[in-house]
């Protein structure tokens, strides 16, 4: 069986098998319209770290 030099990459956004997670572009463009749409309806996006449900 062939060994390669380099691991095989896949992302777990979109799937693609020609960059990891970190370098795909369909993650940094939803989050950019993400950051552009809360920023004209003048809300703050939700973090991650925050707690979503205490705030209910």
């Amino acid at each position: 069986m062939l060994q390669p030099d380099t691991p095989a990459k896949c992302c777990s956004y979109c799937g693609g098998r020609d960059h990891d997670f970190e370098e795909c572009p369909k993650r940094k463009a939803d989050a950019e319209w993400e950051r552009e749409t809360a920023r004209v309806a003048g809300v703050k996006p939700p973090l991650a770290e925050e707690d979503v449900s205490a705030k209910s």
